[in-house]
């Protein structure tokens, strides 16, 4: 996981063990190195690929983990804003969020204040996916059509299709504030909206302030504030868990192969997991209290 305040990646075992993969808590920075020696300044999405390597966003840059604790930079330049195509440390983003790793280890990361999906290769070269470069919107279409609001969290599913998180929160034309869409988008760079409606927080279908997704292959499920939510193929929507079962600020959702899903609570600084009939359980943490303790 990526614990933001204390500027680190914390592994957690099934048994719920805790310890540090990389960094060391309470130092900021955008080192590269192996465990404790490595840096990072803003974590925010976090993705696994199938051999253990972890990928994060971090200030603006593509951060690579390895099993072993060894921290890259894959793509970007830490604190560094813009809008370029590239290899590396000469690609740019503006303040991405989330990031997804397909089957054969490319990743996207939701570029969210340029409004675009970009994809990043094994080998760090940056493309732009989806979205119209300097157009804001929420128009489905073809890759190089369709815009977004404000992407925010993204998950792969294993055919390779994209989902991600279309949220508003700076002022866009006749789009209330916090609207949140559940936008997929096709191998081929082709965007639909599954779910969502204009005044996110009214209706059946809506969501508010909504970032946090993953998927299983054949639904979609977001962290929505204080609940987990359920999208199905064809959009209708079921809560899994909450309101009332102590979440807060939901930030963070995972799913293991067998549909147990994984949730972070950004102020109750915990990470509980949930089974499909909305069981909910502690794994880590304890609720309100902030540190840096590893522990089982």
């Amino acid at each position: 996981m990526a614990d933001a305040g204390n500027h680190t990646i914390r592994k957690i075992t099934p048994a719920g063990v805790v310890s540090t993969l990389a960094g060391t808590a309470g130092s900021s920075g955008s080192s590269d190195g192996t465990g404790v020696a490595a840096r990072f300044s803003a974590l925010k999405g976090i993705a696994v690929d199938g051999a253990g390597n972890v990928y994060a966003v971090d200030n603006s840059a593509v951060r690579k983990v390895s099993p072993l604790g060894v921290v890259t930079t894959l793509a970007g330049a830490s604190g560094q804003t813009g809008d370029a195509d590239g290899t590396g440390s000469a690609a740019r983003f503006n303040r991405p969020w989330g990031i997804a790793v397909d089957a054969a280890g490319n990743a996207y990361v939701a570029d969210t204040e340029n409004y675009l999906v970009r994809r990043v290769s094994p080998a760090g070269v940056v493309t732009t996916f989806a979205g119209t470069r300097g157009m804001r919107g929420r128009a489905d279409g073809s890759a190089a059509s369709a815009t977004f609001i404000g992407p925010m969290g993204i998950t792969a599913d294993s055919s390779g299709n994209l989902y991600l998180t279309d949220w508003f929160g700076p002022p866009a034309p006749n789009i209330p504030e916090g609207s949140t869409f559940i936008r997929r988008i096709g191998t081929d760079g082709t965007v639909s909206t599954l779910a969502g409606t204009l005044n996110g927080e009214t209706g059946p279908g809506a969501f508010m302030d909504t970032f946090a997704i993953t998927t299983d292959g054949s639904n979609v499920f977001v962290a929505a504030m204080g609940s987990v939510k359920r999208v199905s193929a064809s959009g209708t929507i079921t809560t899994i868990a909450g309101p009332g079962t102590g979440f807060v600020a939901l930030n963070g959702i995972a799913i293991d192969g067998g549909g147990t899903l994984y949730v972070t609570d950004l102020s109750q600084h915990t990470v509980s997991k949930i089974t499909q009939d909305g069981a909910v359980t502690l794994v880590a943490g304890k609720a309100g209290e902030p540190g840096t303790t590893n522990a089982p």
